[in-house]
């Protein structure tokens, strides 16, 4: 007997770094068709990157007869179909609460220098992305969490994204040195934030600090901030249900609370702790994956319809999610026999693979030099003080 299997995408992600991407200064996006292709015919996320299915998440494809593949500029799962109507159904419906999840490696050793993200995640931290967008706010079709607002007396470091709106953003705010200022005000001396390009109207969405969640072993492990507390632990699953644990205490000037996680499925969890004038809750993700720089979660059925990965009459929409990158921007600083203190870039310019950027900065006389300089690239970055600055030797 031959099976006749036709598949069709149930969704698909796709992967933008616009370090290998954007020509110059020039947005990927914005430039014509054609410079847009040639582009993305060089173009392989393999090269910086790979996404593995968990182990669990291997085993629903296979029970759900699904295919994936990592593509030049992706993932790429496919289901088999019958025709209802019209309309493509597979063969057989996830379940709405169904999640797919996938480990995400860097496998460039200068993925962080060219990235417009913290240097090192903090400890205990790791990124996670998703479609569901119960956990933080996001925008559709992206997979990142939109950036907060601006708040006050609050230290911005460079790389640091913010928005005008977190419901509808209009602008996005990145930040070019460590500062406190609003960027939407109109008095913010220049050079301290710079405005995204918009795409379509719209400010594109990138990977940042709101996409950072506290990851878990078997093991719970959580100190209390406030000493002489004893909070009680409530764990609950992605569905809001309470989950069983056995907690312990470890006594000291700060209580560590801990609780054996081990039997429950990898996943994202929240964690609610209580004692007298003390709470704290938070999101984490429970993987044994020490090694996995993120995850990317989707689910079948989110609290958003435009999220969903089928329709309301369970045949397939086919959704392709964005997940971004930006690329970090440096002050280029010149150093050579030509040049003094003051041989830096006026503003921080883009690292990028692919372009050139016309630089002049002034030499050791300060003058304005006659020629343009070569450009920074991605092997030497030196954090200092307020600013991150690209080391050129010319």
């Amino acid at each position: 007997m031959v099976l006749d299997l036709n598949y069709e995408t149930l969704f698909e992600i796709d992967i933008r770094h616009h370090y290998h991407l954007d020509d110059g200064v020039t947005l990927f996006d914005t430039l014509s068709a054609d410079a847009r292709l040639a582009m993305l015919e060089r173009y392989d996320i393999g090269s910086f990157m790979s996404l593995t299915p968990t182990k669990a998440t291997r085993a629903k494809f296979a029970g759900l007869h699904i295919v994936y593949k990592q593509t030049e500029t992706g993932v790429i799962t496919g289901i088999p179909y019958t025709l209802n109507g019209t309309k493509e159904q597979p063969q057989i419906v996830p379940a709405d609460n169904e999640v797919f999840s996938f480990s995400l490696a860097i496998n460039d050793g200068l993925f962080a220098n060219y990235s417009s993200l913290p240097l090192k995640a903090p400890d205990g931290m790791v990124y996670f992305f998703t479609n569901d967008p119960s956990l933080s706010p996001r925008v559709s079709p992206f997979i990142t969490a939109t950036p907060n607002v601006y708040k006050a007396a609050t230290d911005y470091y460079p790389g640091d994204m913010l928005v005008d709106n977190q419901a509808t953003p209009t602008k996005l705010f990145i930040a070019q040195k460590k500062n406190n200022l609003d960027p939407t005000a109109g008095a913010t001396p220049a050079g301290n934030w710079i405005t995204d390009p918009l795409v379509s109207g719209k400010p594109l969405a990138y990977a940042g600090n709101s996409d950072l969640i506290r990851q878990c072993g078997r093991v719970f492990t959580y100190q209390v901030t406030v000493a002489n507390k004893t909070p009680a632990l409530t764990i609950k699953d992605r569905a809001g249900n309470v989950v069983n644990v056995v907690t312990s205490v470890e006594t000291g000037p700060l209580n560590i609370i801990k609780a054996d996680i081990s039997s429950l499925p990898e996943g994202l969890y929240t964690a609610h702790l209580a004692d007298t004038g003390y709470t704290d809750d938070f999101p984490f993700y429970y993987s044994t994956d020490a090694s996995a720089w993120a995850f990317i979660d989707i689910c079948v059925k989110t609290s958003n319809a435009v999220y969903n990965l089928l329709q309301a009459d369970t045949t397939l929409k086919s959704p392709v999610f964005s997940l971004r990158f930006k690329n970090r921007a440096t002050y280029w600083r010149y150093i050579g026999t030509a040049f003094g203190a003051a041989s830096v870039s006026d503003n921080a310019l883009p690292l990028t693979r692919q372009g050139f950027i016309t630089v002049k900065v002034k030499d050791k006389n300060n003058n304005l030099t006659t020629v343009d300089l070569p450009n920074a690239t991605a092997s030497l970055i030196k954090p200092e003080t307020n600013q991150i600055f690209s080391d050129i030797f010319f």
